[in-house]
Order: structure tokens, then C-alpha cells, then sequence
């Protein structure tokens, strides 16, 4: 008996950590998705011939 009440005061001491845990890993992938979207939006819209980056365009 002594070792269930030892284990169930432990998974209720891990639970909300855990919790927290899992719900920052799904923020971030949720927000890494999100700008490969946008990431991909943007660059449907730019004409092929265009170079991005910094030094993507040709001087003269």
C-alpha cells in the first residue's frame, strides 16, 4: 500500500511538468508550421529569375 501512495504522489508530481512539456514541444511546432507557410507564400510569389538572400542579386 505504501508503494502505491509513493507512486501515485510521484506521476502527481510529474503530471503538470510534464503537461508543460508537451504543450511547449506543440507551441513550437505549431509555430515552426506556421512559418513554413508564410515562408512558402512568399516565395511562390517571387518570380523564379529572382536570387533571395543577401547577396542574391547581381551587381550591373
Amino acid at each position: 500500500m505504501e508503494f502505491v501512495a509513493i507512486a501515485l504522489f510521484v506521476a502527481g508530481a510529474l503530471i503538470p511538468a510534464l503537461t508543460r512539456l508537451l504543450n511547449s514541444v506543440a507551441y513550437r511546432n505549431r509555430a515552426a508550421g506556421k512559418a513554413e507557410i508564410i515562408r512558402a507564400q512568399h516565395g511562390a510569389q517571387l518570380p523564379e529569375h529572382t536570387a533571395s538572400g543577401k547577396r542574391g542579386k547581381r551587381r550591373g
